[in-house]
Order: C-alpha cells, then sequence, then structure tokens
C-alpha cells in the first residue's frame, strides 16, 4: 500500500488479554493498557510499577556482581585516606559519570581526581601511558566510568604498578574475558543476575554510590543525616542516560522520570548556565535533553576538548560556568560545521563506491573523515539509506570507525565475526566502533558485506514505521493525553506512541515555515475533526492529497501551546492511500 516517505507499516498486535487486565486493574484506558503491552510490559505489577515510577522500586545495588568487592575496596580507600582517580569516556555518559561520582564523593567530604582521555591522541578508553601516569600521580585506586570492559592488558599493567582498578562499564564484553579487576561492575558479564541489564554508564555509577552510602550507614555507623541526598544528582543520571540514547525502560525509565524533574529546579551553576546557552527555560524533557543540552556537551567530547563539559557539570561557580558553557555552545557550533563537511565528503563518496542495490553494508574511509563526528554522519546516512554504515577516519594508516545500524543487524556480532580485520572493537548493537590498518579496509568491507548478505534480506532495507493502535478522531481529548502521560519519558525502547487513523479527509491545507517545508490542515473523520501538522513533509504531500479521496495517517499526538492554548493536535509522521472509500 502507498506510503509518503516509502515506509512499511507494522501494527503491533498486543496481548488483549493481559491488556485488559491492565486495563481494568489500573484503571486506563484500553488504547494504554495496549500501549503498555506494546512495550514489553509483562504483566499488571509490572505495568503498575511502569506508570508509578517511584524511586522505592529500583533494584538493590547489591544484587549486581561485584559490588560488594567495589564497595568494601571503596571503603578500604575512605578509611586509609588513599589516592582515589576517575576514569572516564569523553562522551556525555562518560563524563556525567565522572561527574556524578566527583559531586558523590565530595558529599561524603572525600575529593577525588579524574583522567579525561583526549579523544585524537589516546582514542576510546583505558590506555597504558593513562595508566601509568595515574599511577605515577599517586593514585592507589582507580575507578572506571563508561569504559574498561575490554581494557584487560591495561588493567594487568595498573596490578602490576600497585593501582586497583574498579570498572563500571555497560558495553559489552569482550572476546578476551574480563578484565582481572577489583570488581567489575556490568549487567552483561555472564555471572551477573542484576534485575535489569540496560543500564547506562551514568546508572551504574548511581548504583555504585547508592551502595557505598548504604555501606556507610550499615558498616562504619554513619547517621542517616550524615548520608547525601541522593536524588538531587538525578539530573545528572537523566543527562547521561538520554544522551547515551539508553532504553528508556525498567530502572532507566524510572531514574530519568525523576531526573527530568531535578533537571527542571537543578540549582548545579554548570547546569543552569547550559540550560540558558541552549534557550531552555523551566521544565525539560527527554526531547530537549537530546536535541540540545547532548549535544553541546558531546561536542566537547568529539572535538577533543572533554573537559570543558567535565568542568561545567563539577562547578560551583556561576560565573565560570557561563564562559564554560558559552564555550560549549561555540564547539558545538564548530562541530555542525565540521559535520557538513564530512557528510558532504561521505555523499561523494557514496556516489562513487557504493552500489545500493548490492552493498548490504556501507563502509567509507577517507583522511578527510574526522573521527569525532563520523558517529553522527553514520546516524544520518542509516536514516537516508537505511543500511548498516560505518565510517573511517584514516591518520597515518590507521582508521578510527564509528558505525550504526538497523533493526535486525547486530553491529557488534559483525564486528565480531569480522574481528581478524581489525585492531579492536567494541560498543552496541545498533552503535559500535573501531581500529583498523588501512591495508586492512577492503578486507573487512568484503567480510562485512558477506555478513550482510547473510542476514539482511531485501525486507530488511525497508523502513519500517511500527504502529501502536488504531485511534478514531473522536477518541482524542485530554483524558487520553493525560493517561500517555503517565508513560513518559519517552525515547529508545519507549517511543512516543504512533497510531492510525483511517479514511480522513483533509481540509484547509496550507503550507508553513519560512521555507515552505510544513503543511498544516484540519483532518475530519466522520463528525469529528482535529488539527495536523506535518513537518518537512511539503514537497509531495500537497499534490498527493489532492489524488486522494481519503488517506490513512499515522501520526502522534502533541499539544500545540502557541500563544497559550494548549490545544491537541496530530503531528503527522507518515500517510497512505486509505483503504476505506
Amino acid at each position: 500500500m502507498y506510503s509518503l516517505l516509502n515506509k512499511r507499516w507494522i501494527l503491533r498486535s498486543p496481548n488483549l488479554e493481559l491488556a485488559a487486565k491492565i486495563e481494568s486493574t489500573l484503571n486506563l484506558l484500553p488504547v494504554v493498557a495496549g500501549l503498555l503491552v506494546n512495550r514489553k510490559i509483562e504483566g499488571v505489577d509490572e505495568a503498575d510499577i511502569f506508570v508509578k515510577a517511584e524511586l522505592t522500586s529500583l533494584h538493590d545495588p547489591f544484587l549486581m556482581s561485584g559490588m560488594g568487592l567495589a564497595v568494601d575496596r571503596i571503603l578500604m580507600a575512605i578509611k586509609n585516606k588513599e589516592s582515589i582517580r576517575l576514569f572516564c569516556d569523553y562522551d556525555v555518559d562518560g563524563v556525567t559519570s565522572a561527574a556524578f561520582l566527583t559531586h558523590f564523593f565530595s558529599d561524603i567530604g572525600i575529593k577525588v581526581g579524574y583522567y579525561l582521555p583526549e579523544r585524537m591522541k589516546e582514542g576510546y578508553g583505558l590506555n597504558e601511558d593513562a595508566v601509568k601516569s595515574i599511577r605515577k600521580e599517586g593514585a592507589s585506586l582507580m575507578i572506571t566510568a563508561d569504559c574498561g570492559i575490554t581494557a584487560v592488558s591495561e588493567v594487568d599493567l595498573a596490578r602490576s604498578l600497585g593501582l586497583d582498578v574498579i570498572i563500571t562499564d555497560h558495553h559489552q564484553v569482550g572476546s578476551e574475558g574480563l578484565p582481572k579487576a577489583v570488581a567489575v561492575l556490568n549487567p552483561h558479564q555472564l555471572n551477573c543476575d542484576y534485575p535489569y541489564r540496560f543500564l547506562s554508564g551514568v546508572g551504574l555509577a548511581f548504583k555504585l554510590a547508592l551502595a557505598v552510602r548504604t555501606a556507610l550507614h550499615d558498616k562504619v555507623g554513619w547517621s542517616k543525616k550524615r548520608l547525601p541526598n541522593m536524588k538531587r544528582h538525578l539530573d545528572l543520571v537523566a543527562l547521561g542516560t538520554i544522551a547515551d540514547v539508553a532504553p528508556l525502560t525498567g530502572e532507566n525509565h524510572t531514574l530519568v522520570r525523576h531526573g527530568l524533574d531535578v533537571l527542571a529546579t537543578t540549582d548545579k551553576a554548570g547546569l543552569v548556565a547550559l540550560k540558558a546557552v541552549s534557550d531552555l527555560d523551566g521544565r525539560v524533557n527527554a526531547r530537549s535533553v537530546g536535541f540540545a543540552l547532548g549535544p553541546r556537551l558531546n561536542a566537547a567530547g568529539r572535538l577533543g576538548k572533554a573537559d570543558n563539559g567535565f568542568h561545567l557539570l563539577t562547578s560551583a561557580d556561576l560565573k565560570e560556568a557561563k564562559e564554560l558553557a558559552k564555550e560549549l555552545n561555540a564547539i558545538n557550533q564548530e562541530r555542525k560545521d565540521i559535520q557538513k563537511l564530512v557528510n558532504d565528503e561521505a555523499e561523494y563518496l557514496i556516489d562513487r563506491e557504493v552500489n545500493l542495490e548490492e552493498d548490504r553494508v556501507i563502509i567509507l574511509a577517507s583522511e578527510n573523515f574526522h573521527s569525532g563526528v563520523i558517529g553522527i554522519v553514520a546516524s544520518r546516512i542509516v536514516e537516508k539509506d537505511f543500511r548498516p554504515v560505518v565510517l573511517i577516519a584514516l591518520e597515518n594508516s590507521i582508521g578510527r570507525g564509528s558505525g550504526r545500524s538497523i533493526p535486525h543487524f547486530n553491529l557488534h556480532r559483525a564486528f565480531t565475526e569480522c574481528s581478524s580485520h581489525l585492531i579492536q572493537f567494541g560498543g552496541h548493537a545498533y552503535a559500535a566502533g573501531l581500529t583498523i590498518n588501512e591495508h586492512n579496509l577492503d578486507s573487512f568491507r568484503n567480510a562485512m558485506n558477506r555478513v550482510g548478505e547473510k542476514i539482511l534480506c531485501d525486507e530488511n532495507l525497508v523502513p519500517e514505521l511500527f504502529i501502536d493502535g488504531l485511534l478514531k478522531i473522536y477518541e482524542i481529548d485530554a483524558l487520553l493525553n493525560e493517561q500517555i502521560t503517565l508513560l513518559e519519558p519517552f525515547g529508545a525502547e519507549n517511543p512516543s506512541p504512533v497510531f492510525l487513523i483511517q479514511g480522513v479527509s483533509v481540509y484547509g491545507l496550507k503550507i508553513i515555515g519560512r521555507e515552505e517545508s510544513h503543511v498544516r490542515f484540519q483532518a475530519v473523520q466522520g463528525g469529528a475533526r482535529i488539527d495536523a501538522v506535518g513537518f518537512n513533509l511539503a514537497k509531495e504531500f500537497s499534490s498527493i492529497v489532492e489524488k486522494l479521496d481519503k488517506v490513512d495517517l499515522a501520526c502522534e499526538l502533541q499539544v500545540n501551546d502557541w500563544g497559550g492554548r494548549n490545544k491537541l493536535e496530530l503531528k503527522i509522521l507518515d500517510l497512505q492511500s486509505s483503504a476505506e472509500r
């Protein structure tokens, strides 16, 4: 059936029996109960926890493998007044992890140092020079944040130098197995029975801090009044979790919901200043974090200036924070300029080197690529061409690559199959990084496409639009919107609900926007009508609608608060010729 954006629509079909139980027990509308089931909620109790999202529902951090060992080693370091150093990744998740732990240790009267690798010179993850430097400066305990799970040789070096290591990392375990650290905190390790596996790096930092806090009370005898307030730092947890595109399910859903509330009224100088330069006042949501705050912090790490982001998030001086925020804003603009150049180069190479009729995986390499932005550009190409994409920045015959993927293709697993062509790699199913010798590029490209041919069929290369359920226009009211907001915050694995409205007539179509790229109209179904807006749909929308008597709309609900109206409307995602005549 025709779709404006050439997508295959997939209508989800929830377990109706379970949806009915959730509906009656929690007093929810049928469509909202269906939304919960579509988000893999498996029972009424789980649905109740998800909707309420109370902090008391969080799992005991000591259920995580290695947590007891990590806490005991930290307590010993506190008792003996040892020098503790944090080592973190340079993206938002890593920087917020280190900032969170810095705030926590400060709250309990412990000053810790930090080490942020310089992206261009040191690359991702723990490295031997950093280990030597940290030990030389007198640290006897190092805690990694959002990295370290594949640092087997580096941890061995640290041990030989008398530097104990605690690893907190949510990335996949490498083929060499776990590093021989004092403790490894990673729900993905085989011997870990922690109930929720998808915490972000900053989520793991929160769990470690929570466990230390508990032990200070239970083992050391601190009074409850002396213990720090953990909720006040959930703003950092929300920021890192959203920016890392971690699933907003389970514990992440709860932590981010409360974290966004804290972020709205935060008194952290750095976040106040960052919100100001991002033109965010008062309440923030997952989208504003993902598209405004996160990119400005990420830009610092991408261009080798991650220290700026860390200093901003740990600054107590508003004047200093405002200057740092201005710098980050300028760096982010620089990032945008570089990103455009890299994107133009990638499109040029696709035209010359890629056959989209045959190639299952797009792999491009260039000395003109900037390693700090290739991940973003790869994501853009995935959106446009709907293929797994790996972009590799070449320098001195060594390539540093970043990949993004599509459903049905596990990028980390594919890298594992092709590991003989790589120096190193790591990451997740949909986002992963690598290092490669330039002379192995062709063999790697061929190997990845063989994996792609084995896994991906033509149907897998057509973008899919998942629809949560059917909706009638007359059913759209304040109660529906109010109950849908119970599922917020929306993001990865908990997307904003998409509805199908069939047999719609389009009235009063207008082309709007400075570049005339958007459309606005009234959607009419039976005797009911509602305003609708379609962003970046004007190019083909008007001519298509003129040819069709009725259309089916794939859309989200949103509140139009322009002029203080707070009026519900449809946000159109796609449309097709209606099955109803």
